[in-house]
Protein backbone atom coordinates (compact mmCIF):
# COMPACT_ATOMS: atom_id res chain seq x y z
CA UNK A 1 0.00 0.00 0.00
CA UNK A 2 1.22 3.54 -0.78
CA UNK A 3 -0.02 6.70 -1.07
CA UNK A 4 -1.07 8.30 -4.19
CA UNK A 5 -1.42 12.33 -4.38
CA UNK A 6 -2.70 13.51 -7.11
CA UNK A 7 -3.53 16.93 -8.97
CA UNK A 8 -0.90 18.80 -7.31
CA UNK A 9 -0.91 22.58 -8.96
CA UNK A 10 2.25 24.00 -9.54
CA UNK A 11 3.79 26.96 -12.26
CA UNK A 12 5.50 25.72 -14.88
CA UNK A 13 8.85 27.66 -13.78
CA UNK A 14 8.85 25.74 -11.12
CA UNK A 15 11.95 22.93 -11.00
CA UNK A 16 11.66 19.41 -10.21
CA UNK A 17 14.03 20.01 -8.13
CA UNK A 18 11.77 21.83 -5.60
CA UNK A 19 9.06 18.71 -5.82
CA UNK A 20 9.86 17.61 -3.08
CA UNK A 21 9.32 20.70 -0.60
CA UNK A 22 5.60 20.82 -2.40
CA UNK A 23 4.78 16.90 -1.98
CA UNK A 24 5.92 17.57 1.84
CA UNK A 25 3.70 20.30 2.18
CA UNK A 26 0.48 18.02 0.18
CA UNK A 27 1.36 15.65 2.69
CA UNK A 28 1.52 17.39 6.07
CA UNK A 29 5.06 15.65 6.54
CA UNK A 30 8.47 17.24 7.03
CA UNK A 31 10.65 16.54 3.70
CA UNK A 32 13.26 14.22 5.32
CA UNK A 33 10.47 12.11 6.10
CA UNK A 34 9.19 11.43 2.38
CA UNK A 35 11.03 8.12 1.73
CA UNK A 36 10.71 6.94 -1.57
CA UNK A 37 8.40 8.91 -4.19
CA UNK A 38 8.11 9.27 -7.60
CA UNK A 39 6.06 10.80 -10.25
CA UNK A 40 3.51 9.03 -11.95
CA UNK A 41 1.47 11.50 -14.50
CA UNK A 42 2.67 15.33 -15.59
CA UNK A 43 0.12 17.27 -17.42
CA UNK A 44 0.37 20.59 -18.94
CA UNK A 45 -3.00 22.73 -17.51
CA UNK A 46 -3.37 25.20 -20.11
CA UNK A 47 -7.03 27.35 -19.07
CA UNK A 48 -5.77 29.90 -16.84
CA UNK A 49 -3.22 31.82 -19.81
CA UNK A 50 -2.07 34.51 -16.79
CA UNK A 51 -0.20 31.40 -15.31
CA UNK A 52 0.18 28.16 -16.74
CA UNK A 53 0.63 25.02 -14.81
CA UNK A 54 1.87 21.37 -14.60
CA UNK A 55 -0.42 19.20 -12.49
CA UNK A 56 1.45 16.15 -11.00
CA UNK A 57 0.28 13.21 -9.65
CA UNK A 58 2.76 11.28 -7.32
CA UNK A 59 2.97 7.72 -5.65
CA UNK A 60 4.71 7.99 -2.17
CA UNK A 61 5.85 5.67 0.61
CA UNK A 62 6.67 6.92 4.00
CA UNK A 63 8.04 5.30 6.80
CA UNK A 64 4.80 6.98 9.21
CA UNK A 65 1.37 5.93 9.59
CA UNK A 66 0.06 6.38 6.18
CA UNK A 67 -3.44 5.77 7.26
CA UNK A 68 -2.95 9.01 9.76
CA UNK A 69 -0.89 11.03 6.93
CA UNK A 70 -3.88 10.54 4.67
CA UNK A 71 -6.45 11.74 7.29
CA UNK A 72 -4.23 14.37 8.10
CA UNK A 73 -3.44 15.62 5.13
CA UNK A 74 -4.25 20.00 4.41
CA UNK A 75 -6.12 20.45 1.10
CA UNK A 76 -3.66 21.58 -0.92
CA UNK A 77 -3.96 17.90 -3.08
CA UNK A 78 -6.21 14.89 -3.23
CA UNK A 79 -4.58 12.43 -0.70
CA UNK A 80 -5.67 8.53 -0.30
CA UNK A 81 -4.44 5.45 -0.10
CA UNK A 82 -3.20 3.39 -3.46
CA UNK A 83 -2.38 -0.18 -4.14
CA UNK A 84 -1.00 -0.08 -7.70
CA UNK A 85 -1.99 -3.59 -9.11
CA UNK A 86 1.29 -5.30 -10.08
CA UNK A 87 2.81 -6.60 -13.78
CA UNK A 88 3.24 -9.89 -14.62
CA UNK A 89 2.72 -12.50 -16.94
CA UNK A 90 1.42 -15.84 -16.61
CA UNK A 91 3.02 -19.30 -16.42
CA UNK A 92 3.42 -21.39 -19.96
CA UNK A 93 0.24 -23.84 -20.68
CA UNK A 94 -0.12 -27.05 -21.35
CA UNK A 95 -1.17 -27.33 -25.42
CA UNK A 96 1.54 -28.45 -27.45
CA UNK A 97 3.61 -25.88 -29.48
CA UNK A 98 5.07 -27.69 -32.42
CA UNK A 99 6.16 -25.12 -34.71
CA UNK A 100 7.32 -22.16 -33.50
CA UNK A 101 5.03 -19.08 -33.19
CA UNK A 102 4.80 -16.44 -36.17
CA UNK A 103 4.26 -12.53 -35.83
CA UNK A 104 3.08 -11.22 -39.07
CA UNK A 105 4.27 -7.47 -38.88
CA UNK A 106 6.76 -5.68 -37.53
CA UNK A 107 4.30 -2.78 -35.85
CA UNK A 108 4.47 -1.79 -32.70
CA UNK A 109 1.93 -4.90 -31.93
CA UNK A 110 3.87 -7.21 -33.84
CA UNK A 111 7.38 -6.31 -31.98
CA UNK A 112 5.94 -5.80 -28.56
CA UNK A 113 4.14 -9.36 -28.87
CA UNK A 114 7.49 -10.79 -30.54
CA UNK A 115 9.49 -9.24 -27.77
CA UNK A 116 7.03 -10.80 -24.91
CA UNK A 117 7.18 -14.15 -26.43
CA UNK A 118 10.77 -13.96 -26.65
CA UNK A 119 11.23 -13.19 -23.63
CA UNK A 120 9.90 -16.02 -22.11
CA UNK A 121 11.54 -18.50 -24.21
CA UNK A 122 8.90 -18.98 -27.22
CA UNK A 123 11.62 -17.80 -30.07
CA UNK A 124 8.82 -16.26 -32.17
CA UNK A 125 9.34 -15.69 -36.25
CA UNK A 126 8.65 -12.58 -37.15
CA UNK A 127 7.79 -11.51 -41.20
CA UNK A 128 7.74 -8.32 -42.31
CA UNK A 129 6.62 -7.22 -45.60
CA UNK A 130 9.32 -4.46 -45.28
CA UNK A 131 12.78 -3.20 -45.24
CA UNK A 132 14.77 -2.84 -42.29
CA UNK A 133 14.46 0.14 -40.43
CA UNK A 134 17.42 1.78 -42.34
CA UNK A 135 16.97 0.82 -45.38
CA UNK A 136 13.53 2.30 -44.76
CA UNK A 137 14.43 5.73 -44.15
CA UNK A 138 16.87 5.58 -47.16
CA UNK A 139 13.61 4.73 -49.41
CA UNK A 140 11.67 7.71 -47.44
CA UNK A 141 14.38 10.18 -47.92
CA UNK A 142 14.45 9.44 -51.65
CA UNK A 143 10.98 9.37 -52.39
CA UNK A 144 10.61 12.81 -50.61
CA UNK A 145 12.92 14.40 -52.49
CA UNK A 146 10.97 12.68 -55.66
CA UNK A 147 12.17 9.79 -56.00
CA UNK A 148 9.99 6.63 -57.24
CA UNK A 149 7.15 4.80 -54.98
CA UNK A 150 9.11 1.64 -53.30
CA UNK A 151 5.82 -0.56 -52.63
CA UNK A 152 7.47 -2.74 -49.76
CA UNK A 153 9.39 0.56 -48.30
CA UNK A 154 7.50 3.41 -47.95
CA UNK A 155 5.97 5.72 -44.64
CA UNK A 156 3.26 2.97 -44.30
CA UNK A 157 5.64 -0.37 -45.22
CA UNK A 158 8.64 -1.55 -43.08
CA UNK A 159 10.08 -2.12 -40.04
CA UNK A 160 8.15 -0.09 -37.44
CA UNK A 161 5.03 -0.19 -39.41
CA UNK A 162 3.08 3.12 -39.75
CA UNK A 163 3.83 4.56 -36.77
CA UNK A 164 7.77 5.01 -37.60
CA UNK A 165 6.75 7.89 -39.42
CA UNK A 166 3.70 9.51 -37.27
CA UNK A 167 5.71 11.61 -34.87
CA UNK A 168 6.20 9.17 -32.19
CA UNK A 169 3.27 10.28 -29.68
CA UNK A 170 3.49 7.73 -27.18
CA UNK A 171 -0.02 8.87 -25.61
CA UNK A 172 -2.37 6.10 -24.26
CA UNK A 173 -6.00 6.49 -23.15
CA UNK A 174 -5.59 3.29 -21.26
CA UNK A 175 -3.52 2.96 -17.82
CA UNK A 176 -2.30 0.36 -16.02
CA UNK A 177 0.76 -2.13 -15.48
CA UNK A 178 0.43 -3.32 -18.90
CA UNK A 179 0.59 0.47 -20.56
CA UNK A 180 3.75 1.15 -18.00
CA UNK A 181 5.36 -1.98 -18.72
CA UNK A 182 5.56 -0.80 -22.94
CA UNK A 183 6.40 2.42 -21.88
CA UNK A 184 9.35 1.01 -19.75
CA UNK A 185 9.93 -1.15 -22.82
CA UNK A 186 10.40 1.98 -25.18
CA UNK A 187 12.30 3.55 -22.73
CA UNK A 188 14.41 0.84 -22.07
CA UNK A 189 15.48 0.66 -26.04
CA UNK A 190 16.59 4.09 -26.11
CA UNK A 191 13.33 6.12 -26.16
CA UNK A 192 14.52 8.28 -23.33
CA UNK A 193 16.07 11.42 -24.05
CA UNK A 194 18.47 13.11 -21.86
CA UNK A 195 16.82 16.16 -20.81
CA UNK A 196 13.01 15.49 -22.08
CA UNK A 197 10.59 14.52 -19.58
CA UNK A 198 9.84 11.06 -18.75
CA UNK A 199 7.68 9.00 -21.18
CA UNK A 200 6.91 6.94 -17.33
CA UNK A 201 4.73 10.05 -16.87
CA UNK A 202 4.17 12.80 -19.12
CA UNK A 203 0.69 13.38 -20.14
CA UNK A 204 1.58 14.03 -23.87
CA UNK A 205 5.05 11.66 -24.66
CA UNK A 206 6.30 12.30 -27.61
CA UNK A 207 9.62 10.54 -29.65
CA UNK A 208 9.62 12.42 -33.01
CA UNK A 209 10.04 10.16 -36.49
CA UNK A 210 13.78 10.66 -35.83
CA UNK A 211 14.04 8.66 -32.36
CA UNK A 212 11.65 6.04 -33.29
CA UNK A 213 13.72 4.03 -35.56
CA UNK A 214 16.33 3.40 -32.91
CA UNK A 215 13.72 2.50 -31.05
CA UNK A 216 12.42 0.04 -32.98
CA UNK A 217 15.68 -1.50 -33.91
CA UNK A 218 16.63 -1.91 -30.44
CA UNK A 219 13.83 -3.89 -29.74
CA UNK A 220 14.48 -6.05 -32.79
CA UNK A 221 17.51 -6.31 -31.15
CA UNK A 222 16.38 -8.06 -28.21
CA UNK A 223 14.33 -10.17 -30.01
CA UNK A 224 17.40 -11.76 -31.87
CA UNK A 225 19.53 -12.15 -28.69
CA UNK A 226 16.52 -13.80 -26.82
CA UNK A 227 16.10 -16.45 -29.68
CA UNK A 228 13.51 -14.40 -32.23
CA UNK A 229 14.34 -14.31 -35.54
CA UNK A 230 12.94 -11.37 -37.76
CA UNK A 231 12.58 -11.74 -41.62
CA UNK A 232 12.39 -8.71 -43.52
CA UNK A 233 11.09 -8.52 -47.42
CA UNK A 234 8.52 -11.66 -46.36
CA UNK A 235 4.76 -10.99 -47.39
CA UNK A 236 2.57 -13.29 -46.05
CA UNK A 237 0.01 -13.97 -48.74
CA UNK A 238 -2.19 -16.65 -47.97
CA UNK A 239 -3.12 -18.60 -44.47
CA UNK A 240 -3.46 -22.81 -44.36
CA UNK A 241 -5.90 -23.79 -42.00
CA UNK A 242 -8.61 -26.19 -41.27
CA UNK A 243 -11.30 -26.94 -38.90
CA UNK A 244 -8.60 -28.59 -36.19
CA UNK A 245 -6.88 -25.00 -36.47
CA UNK A 246 -3.96 -23.86 -38.53
CA UNK A 247 -1.14 -25.42 -40.22
CA UNK A 248 0.79 -22.52 -41.83
CA UNK A 249 1.18 -19.64 -43.70
CA UNK A 250 2.63 -19.04 -47.68
CA UNK A 251 4.95 -16.08 -47.89
CA UNK A 252 6.66 -14.62 -50.74
CA UNK A 253 9.98 -16.30 -49.66
CA UNK A 254 7.84 -19.58 -49.32
CA UNK A 255 5.64 -22.01 -46.74
CA UNK A 256 6.54 -21.61 -43.19
CA UNK A 257 4.60 -24.51 -40.70
CA UNK A 258 2.77 -23.00 -37.87
CA UNK A 259 0.03 -23.51 -35.23
CA UNK A 260 0.60 -20.26 -33.74
CA UNK A 261 0.06 -17.09 -35.72
CA UNK A 262 -0.23 -13.60 -34.35
CA UNK A 263 -2.02 -11.43 -37.28
CA UNK A 264 -0.44 -7.60 -36.61
CA UNK A 265 -0.37 -6.37 -40.08
CA UNK A 266 -1.04 -2.84 -39.52
CA UNK A 267 -4.40 -0.53 -41.25
CA UNK A 268 -2.99 -0.37 -44.45
CA UNK A 269 -1.62 -4.30 -45.40
CA UNK A 270 -5.15 -4.25 -47.90
CA UNK A 271 -4.03 -7.28 -49.98
CA UNK A 272 -4.06 -8.99 -46.73
CA UNK A 273 -7.33 -7.89 -45.79
CA UNK A 274 -8.86 -9.17 -49.62
CA UNK A 275 -6.94 -12.72 -48.57
CA UNK A 276 -8.44 -13.01 -45.62
CA UNK A 277 -12.03 -12.30 -47.14
CA UNK A 278 -11.52 -14.98 -49.26
CA UNK A 279 -10.43 -17.29 -47.02
CA UNK A 280 -13.61 -16.98 -45.12
CA UNK A 281 -11.55 -15.52 -41.86
CA UNK A 282 -14.30 -13.93 -39.76
CA UNK A 283 -14.37 -10.37 -40.28
CA UNK A 284 -16.92 -7.04 -40.02
CA UNK A 285 -16.74 -3.74 -41.71
CA UNK A 286 -15.75 -1.19 -39.02
CA UNK A 287 -16.59 2.50 -38.83
CA UNK A 288 -12.89 4.49 -39.48
CA UNK A 289 -11.79 8.11 -39.31
CA UNK A 290 -12.15 9.88 -42.83
CA UNK A 291 -10.82 13.86 -43.09
CA UNK A 292 -8.16 16.37 -43.90
CA UNK A 293 -5.00 17.39 -42.81
CA UNK A 294 -4.76 20.98 -41.55
CA UNK A 295 -1.71 23.21 -41.51
CA UNK A 296 -1.05 26.63 -39.27
CA UNK A 297 2.18 28.78 -38.54
CA UNK A 298 3.57 27.30 -35.31
CA UNK A 299 3.80 30.96 -34.08
CA UNK A 300 0.17 31.34 -34.40
CA UNK A 301 -0.81 28.06 -32.36
CA UNK A 302 1.55 29.17 -29.21
CA UNK A 303 -0.03 32.43 -29.20
CA UNK A 304 -3.54 31.10 -29.14
CA UNK A 305 -2.51 27.80 -26.42
CA UNK A 306 0.39 29.79 -24.65
CA UNK A 307 -1.50 33.54 -24.33
CA UNK A 308 0.11 37.03 -24.14
CA UNK A 309 3.57 35.29 -22.18
CA UNK A 310 3.47 33.25 -24.62
CA UNK A 311 7.32 33.96 -26.46
CA UNK A 312 8.26 32.76 -22.55
CA UNK A 313 6.54 29.84 -22.47
CA UNK A 314 7.93 28.56 -25.60
CA UNK A 315 11.55 28.88 -24.07
CA UNK A 316 10.58 26.68 -20.96
CA UNK A 317 7.75 24.19 -22.92
CA UNK A 318 8.81 24.36 -26.54
CA UNK A 319 5.98 24.33 -29.55
CA UNK A 320 2.56 24.19 -28.05
CA UNK A 321 -0.15 21.78 -29.59
CA UNK A 322 -3.67 21.51 -29.32
CA UNK A 323 -6.75 19.58 -29.61
CA UNK A 324 -10.14 20.80 -30.64
CA UNK A 325 -13.95 19.26 -31.63
CA UNK A 326 -16.66 20.54 -33.16
CA UNK A 327 -20.02 18.84 -32.55
CA UNK A 328 -22.91 18.27 -35.35
CA UNK A 329 -24.78 15.12 -36.62
CA UNK A 330 -21.49 13.76 -37.02
CA UNK A 331 -18.56 15.22 -34.81
CA UNK A 332 -15.27 16.59 -36.32
CA UNK A 333 -12.44 16.34 -34.66
CA UNK A 334 -8.09 16.58 -34.23
CA UNK A 335 -6.50 13.72 -34.93
CA UNK A 336 -2.23 13.34 -34.78
CA UNK A 337 -1.62 16.88 -33.86
CA UNK A 338 1.86 17.84 -35.01
CA UNK A 339 3.52 20.29 -33.59
CA UNK A 340 6.51 21.62 -35.39
CA UNK A 341 5.97 19.32 -37.61
CA UNK A 342 5.31 18.47 -41.25
CA UNK A 343 2.92 16.94 -43.85
CA UNK A 344 3.80 13.67 -45.49
CA UNK A 345 2.26 11.06 -48.11
CA UNK A 346 0.59 8.52 -46.81
CA UNK A 347 0.76 5.71 -49.31
CA UNK A 348 1.52 2.25 -49.82
CA UNK A 349 -0.16 1.57 -53.30
CA UNK A 350 0.74 2.97 -56.68
CA UNK A 351 -2.13 4.72 -57.97
CA UNK A 352 -3.34 5.90 -54.87
CA UNK A 353 -3.10 9.26 -52.15
CA UNK A 354 -3.17 10.40 -48.54
CA UNK A 355 -1.70 12.62 -45.87
CA UNK A 356 -0.57 12.15 -42.51
CA UNK A 357 1.88 14.10 -40.33
CA UNK A 358 5.13 14.08 -38.41
CA UNK A 359 7.76 15.72 -35.91
CA UNK A 360 10.94 15.48 -35.26
CA UNK A 361 12.00 15.28 -31.69
CA UNK A 362 12.86 18.98 -31.32
CA UNK A 363 9.52 19.97 -32.98
CA UNK A 364 11.03 22.99 -34.65
CA UNK A 365 9.25 23.65 -38.11
CA UNK A 366 7.56 26.79 -38.49
CA UNK A 367 4.56 24.47 -39.34
CA UNK A 368 1.45 22.92 -37.08
CA UNK A 369 -0.31 20.63 -38.29
CA UNK A 370 -2.99 18.32 -37.02
CA UNK A 371 -5.60 15.65 -39.00
CA UNK A 372 -9.46 16.51 -38.98
CA UNK A 373 -11.13 14.06 -38.85
CA UNK A 374 -14.88 12.20 -39.01
CA UNK A 375 -15.79 8.75 -38.14
CA UNK A 376 -17.84 7.76 -41.08
CA UNK A 377 -20.38 5.11 -39.90
CA UNK A 378 -20.81 1.90 -41.87
CA UNK A 379 -23.70 3.03 -42.96
CA UNK A 380 -22.23 5.89 -45.13
CA UNK A 381 -20.36 2.76 -46.84
CA UNK A 382 -20.85 2.65 -50.32
CA UNK A 383 -21.75 -0.91 -49.69
CA UNK A 384 -22.48 -3.81 -47.46
CA UNK A 385 -19.61 -6.43 -47.60
CA UNK A 386 -16.69 -6.04 -45.21
CA UNK A 387 -14.41 -4.77 -47.34
CA UNK A 388 -16.98 -1.40 -48.47
CA UNK A 389 -15.20 0.75 -46.33
CA UNK A 390 -11.89 -0.21 -47.70
CA UNK A 391 -12.99 0.17 -51.13
CA UNK A 392 -14.17 4.11 -49.73
CA UNK A 393 -10.76 4.64 -49.09
CA UNK A 394 -9.33 3.58 -52.44
CA UNK A 395 -11.97 5.70 -54.26
CA UNK A 396 -11.10 9.16 -52.94
CA UNK A 397 -7.22 7.77 -52.31
CA UNK A 398 -7.35 7.30 -56.42
CA UNK A 399 -8.73 10.80 -57.12
CA UNK A 400 -6.65 12.27 -54.69
CA UNK A 401 -3.88 10.86 -56.58
CA UNK A 402 -5.31 11.79 -59.97
CA UNK A 403 -5.97 15.32 -58.97
CA UNK A 404 -1.80 15.49 -57.02
CA UNK A 405 -0.16 14.70 -61.14
CA UNK A 406 -0.12 11.16 -60.51
CA UNK A 407 2.99 9.94 -59.93
CA UNK A 408 4.34 13.56 -59.16
CA UNK A 409 2.64 12.38 -55.81
CA UNK A 410 1.85 16.04 -54.88
CA UNK A 411 -0.63 16.84 -52.45
CA UNK A 412 -4.44 18.48 -52.76
CA UNK A 413 -4.62 21.58 -51.12
CA UNK A 414 -7.33 24.10 -50.53
CA UNK A 415 -7.32 26.77 -48.17
CA UNK A 416 -9.30 26.54 -45.08
CA UNK A 417 -11.31 29.74 -45.94
CA UNK A 418 -11.94 28.55 -49.24
CA UNK A 419 -13.29 25.29 -48.34
CA UNK A 420 -15.88 26.71 -45.67
CA UNK A 421 -17.24 29.36 -48.44
CA UNK A 422 -17.31 26.27 -51.05
CA UNK A 423 -14.91 27.99 -53.29
CA UNK A 424 -11.31 26.34 -55.01
CA UNK A 425 -7.72 27.45 -54.45
CA UNK A 426 -6.80 27.73 -57.69
CA UNK A 427 -3.34 28.71 -56.94
CA UNK A 428 -1.07 26.49 -54.48
CA UNK A 429 -0.64 27.85 -50.98
CA UNK A 430 2.58 27.22 -49.01
CA UNK A 431 2.62 24.02 -47.41
CA UNK A 432 5.72 21.62 -45.88
CA UNK A 433 4.54 19.08 -48.10
CA UNK A 434 7.77 17.46 -49.37
CA UNK A 435 6.77 16.86 -53.20
CA UNK A 436 4.48 19.83 -53.56
CA UNK A 437 1.08 20.60 -53.30
CA UNK A 438 -1.42 21.91 -56.12
CA UNK A 439 -4.03 23.94 -55.53
CA UNK A 440 -8.03 22.64 -55.53
CA UNK A 441 -11.82 21.78 -54.13
CA UNK A 442 -10.98 19.11 -51.67
CA UNK A 443 -14.65 17.87 -51.86
CA UNK A 444 -13.25 16.10 -54.81
CA UNK A 445 -11.66 14.06 -52.25
CA UNK A 446 -14.05 13.72 -49.67
CA UNK A 447 -17.25 11.83 -49.34
CA UNK A 448 -20.08 13.82 -48.62
CA UNK A 449 -20.58 12.76 -44.84
CA UNK A 450 -17.43 13.88 -44.18
CA UNK A 451 -17.27 17.15 -46.18
CA UNK A 452 -20.41 18.33 -44.85
CA UNK A 453 -18.68 17.92 -41.37
CA UNK A 454 -15.66 19.43 -42.36
CA UNK A 455 -17.40 22.53 -43.51
CA UNK A 456 -19.64 22.78 -40.52
CA UNK A 457 -17.07 22.18 -38.08
CA UNK A 458 -14.78 24.25 -39.32
CA UNK A 459 -16.14 27.68 -38.03
CA UNK A 460 -16.81 26.43 -34.75
CA UNK A 461 -13.48 25.94 -33.75
CA UNK A 462 -12.73 29.07 -35.83
CA UNK A 463 -14.23 30.29 -32.63
CA UNK A 464 -13.02 28.39 -30.24
CA UNK A 465 -9.62 29.92 -31.16
CA UNK A 466 -11.33 33.68 -31.78
CA UNK A 467 -10.89 33.55 -35.29
CA UNK A 468 -7.42 32.26 -35.87
CA UNK A 469 -7.92 28.93 -36.53
CA UNK A 470 -9.24 29.56 -40.26
CA UNK A 471 -6.59 32.66 -41.08
CA UNK A 472 -4.02 31.47 -43.23
CA UNK A 473 -4.43 28.15 -42.62
CA UNK A 474 -4.51 25.34 -45.89
CA UNK A 475 -6.16 22.18 -45.81
CA UNK A 476 -4.23 18.68 -47.39
CA UNK A 477 -5.99 15.71 -48.42
CA UNK A 478 -7.63 13.16 -47.85
CA UNK A 479 -6.79 11.98 -44.20
CA UNK A 480 -7.57 8.56 -44.69
CA UNK A 481 -5.36 6.67 -43.04
CA UNK A 482 -6.04 6.81 -39.52
CA UNK A 483 -7.79 3.55 -38.79
CA UNK A 484 -8.79 0.35 -39.96
CA UNK A 485 -11.76 0.24 -42.01
CA UNK A 486 -12.25 -3.55 -40.98
CA UNK A 487 -12.50 -5.68 -37.46
CA UNK A 488 -10.72 -9.09 -37.48
CA UNK A 489 -12.88 -10.96 -35.29
CA UNK A 490 -11.54 -12.39 -31.67
CA UNK A 491 -13.09 -13.77 -28.88
CA UNK A 492 -12.82 -12.10 -25.47
CA UNK A 493 -11.36 -14.45 -23.60
CA UNK A 494 -8.85 -16.73 -25.69
CA UNK A 495 -8.19 -13.68 -28.52
CA UNK A 496 -8.06 -16.04 -31.27
CA UNK A 497 -10.04 -15.78 -33.76
CA UNK A 498 -14.05 -17.43 -34.18
CA UNK A 499 -13.49 -21.13 -35.52
CA UNK A 500 -9.36 -20.55 -35.97
CA UNK A 501 -7.56 -22.00 -33.29
CA UNK A 502 -4.23 -20.51 -33.16
CA UNK A 503 -4.81 -17.17 -35.19
CA UNK A 504 -4.58 -14.44 -33.10
CA UNK A 505 -5.55 -11.07 -34.69
CA UNK A 506 -3.38 -7.90 -33.38
CA UNK A 507 -3.43 -4.23 -32.87
CA UNK A 508 -4.42 -1.77 -35.24
CA UNK A 509 -4.69 -3.28 -38.24
CA UNK A 510 -7.58 -5.96 -36.53
CA UNK A 511 -9.27 -2.84 -35.17
CA UNK A 512 -8.66 -3.02 -31.53
CA UNK A 513 -6.18 -0.34 -31.62
CA UNK A 514 -5.51 3.32 -32.36
CA UNK A 515 -2.24 4.34 -32.01
CA UNK A 516 1.71 2.97 -31.07
CA UNK A 517 1.21 2.70 -27.20
CA UNK A 518 -2.32 1.09 -27.42
CA UNK A 519 -1.29 -0.94 -30.50
CA UNK A 520 1.85 -2.26 -28.55
CA UNK A 521 -0.21 -3.08 -25.17
CA UNK A 522 -2.67 -5.05 -27.64
CA UNK A 523 0.34 -6.92 -28.63
CA UNK A 524 1.25 -7.64 -25.21
CA UNK A 525 -1.69 -8.98 -24.02
CA UNK A 526 -1.58 -11.32 -27.41
CA UNK A 527 1.51 -12.51 -25.81
CA UNK A 528 -0.04 -13.53 -22.21
CA UNK A 529 -2.64 -15.32 -24.47
CA UNK A 530 -0.91 -17.19 -26.48
CA UNK A 531 2.01 -17.88 -23.22
CA UNK A 532 -1.14 -19.59 -21.20
CA UNK A 533 -2.08 -21.81 -23.72
CA UNK A 534 1.06 -23.00 -24.88
CA UNK A 535 4.05 -25.21 -23.77
CA UNK A 536 7.44 -23.60 -24.58
CA UNK A 537 8.54 -25.53 -27.64
CA UNK A 538 11.55 -27.99 -26.31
Amino acid sequence: MSIRVSNLRLPVEEPESALPAHLARALGVNAPDLGRWKIVRKALDLRDKRQLRFVYNFEVDLQADEQTVVARAPSVAQVELHQEPAFSMPEPGAAPLPHRPVVVGSGPGGLVCAYFLAQLGYRPIVLERGTKVNDRIRDVKAFDEGGTFHPESNYLFGEGGAGTFSDGKLTCRGTGPDVLRVLELFAECKGQQPGKPSILYYHRPHLGSNRLPAVVKAIRQRIEDLGGEVRFLTRVEDLHFDAAGLKGVSTSSGFIPASVVALAVGHSARDTYRMLAQRGVPMAPKPFQFGVRIEHRQDVVNAVQFGPRHERYEDLLGNADYSLVASGTHDLFTFCMCAGGYIIPSVSQDGYFATNGMSLSKRDSVHANSGLVVTVPVEAFEGTDVLAGMRLQEKYEAKAFEIGGGRDYKAPVQRARDFVRGTSSPSAPKSSYPRGVIGTDLRAVLPPVVAEAVAHGLPQMDRRWHGRFLADAVLAGPESRGSSPVRIDRTSDTRESPGIPGLYPVGEGAGYAGGIISAAVDGLRTARAIVAKYARIG
